[in-house]
């Protein structure tokens, strides 16, 4: 099988053949004077395939890297690149997307499980218990049928992310309306997510491991609790509270969802976002 690819304005062909692909490189006929041989041409560029070889996407290296690589998505994953988050480290710019990943029976398309945003939202605006968001509990959403359910890659909208990066919303958006009701101040209860999501990144409840680096998954969940910010508002009630022998005015908080914008996950993080909210940069 055979792929053809565009990077910088340039054609390349892609040949995949018991599961190994390689860049075809098309012969040249030279006089046989010539004792230099032809300069291979290689693109900048490192490209992602399934593990049978299929090409999903290419990333661009950074500068002093090796310009060109032929790696799985698992290897990509090991060395913690991402694409999605221009401000988080290991990020590599996306420079090509397999036109079929988004068409239904593509060998593109079985590589990732397909969601909207919307499809996510559902699952995050789900009032759960903190602990259910443990490793392999209800909540974990890479790991709960209903989301990521194993995959190491998700398309949300046509575009690609890990599935541990997305999986940060749900937690983030519950973590959001608790602290909102504690605390009762957006600003302060985003800031709490985010802290909350440093604290317990690893998924244990019980012995966690602090993650302050500035890696994808803080971003993701500054991008939930973010979005959470636009689309809960705080209600607060008050009720009189009747003992045997005293009666008190009493006040209940709570979180009602308004469903409004998707820029928070659709978006990356942005400068001034990370600025006042990056607590892992503080």
């Amino acid at each position: 099988m055979e792929t053809l690819i565009t990077i910088d304005g340039a054609s390349y062909t892609f040949e995949t053949k018991d599961g190994k692909t390689e860049l075809k490189v098309q012969s040249e006929s030279t006089p046989s004077e010539d004792k230099k041989a032809p300069k291979i041409k290689v693109p900048n560029a490192w490209l992602i395939t399934r593990k049978n070889g299929f090409p999903l996407f290419a990333v661009r290296p950074k500068q002093g890297e090796k310009t060109f690589r032929i790696i799985t998505a698992d290897k990509l994953y090991s060395e913690k690149v991402q694409w999605f988050e221009p401000l988080a480290d290991n990020y590599r710019e996306r420079i090509w997307l397999h036109p079929d990943s988004s068409k239904p029976g593509s060998e593109a398309y079985a590589a990732y499980k397909h969601f909207t945003w919307k499809q996510i939202i559902d699952f995050a605006i789900v009032d759960r218990w903190s602990l259910s968001f443990s490793k392999g509990m209800p909540g974990d959403w890479k790991a709960n049928p209903e989301g990521g359910a194993g995959f190491l890659m998700v398309m949300v909208d046509n575009l690609p992310y890990w599935t541990d990066g997305v999986g940060q919303i749900p937690f983030a958006v519950d973590t959001f309306r608790k602290y909102l009701e504690e605390l009762r101040a957006k600003p302060a209860a985003i800031s709490k997510t985010v802290r909350i999501g440093m604290e317990y990144g690893d998924g244990n409840p019980f012995s966690p491991k602090n993650d302050p680096t500035n890696e994808y998954d803080n971003y993701m969940v500054l991008r939930g609790a973010l979005w959470a910010s636009e689309n809960f508002q705080l209600v607060i009630k008050k009720e009189l509270l009747q003992t045997p022998h005293t009666a008190r005015m009493i006040e209940r908080a709570s979180t009602v969802y308004q469903p409004g914008p998707l820029q928070y996950l659709q978006n990356p993080i942005s400068a001034g976002s990370l600025i006042q909210y990056g607590e892992w940069k503080k």
